[in-house]
């Protein structure tokens, strides 16, 4: 889909040669490497992504599509999840209606903090 191509970068995209350079040069962000942005009919898009730094895009992009997205992590849209990812285990969804939630088996790891703009995705707990 060339929208969410022009909103986050080419499928595959990497944010960084170095994954613990990246956690060390941001390490308040919520950052998934390898993600899978899925929709109810599947996978729409793979790559990194700074949840953080993205979120309005991702909240225009289910606005756009008028479904809630899923960022999932990298085992729960690949491989043998690739034709049927796993949706009910995504890290963070957004809704058409512009909100987002953190995914049941995550709401206790992820830190958000309210900023003037509203709420920010602050970074995972360890």
């Amino acid at each position: 889909m060339e929208y969410i191509n022009e909103r986050l970068g080419y499928f595959g995209r990497m944010l960084s040669g170095s994954k613990t350079g990246y956690h060390n040069s941001f390490p308040d962000n919520l950052v998934v490497f390898n993600a899978n942005l899925c929709t109810a009919e599947g996978k729409i898009w793979y790559g990194d992504i700074d949840i953080t730094v993205s979120k309005d895009k991702l909240v225009e992009i289910a606005k756009e599509l008028n479904e809630t997205i899923y960022i999932l992590f990298e085992m729960d849209g690949r491989f043998e999840y690739e034709g049927q990812p796993l949706i009910k285990k995504h890290l963070v969804r957004f809704t058409p209606d512009g909100k987002y939630y953190i995914g049941p088996k995550y709401i206790n790891f992820v830190e958000i903090k309210i900023s003037k703009s509203g709420y920010e995705f602050y970074k995972m707990l360890s």
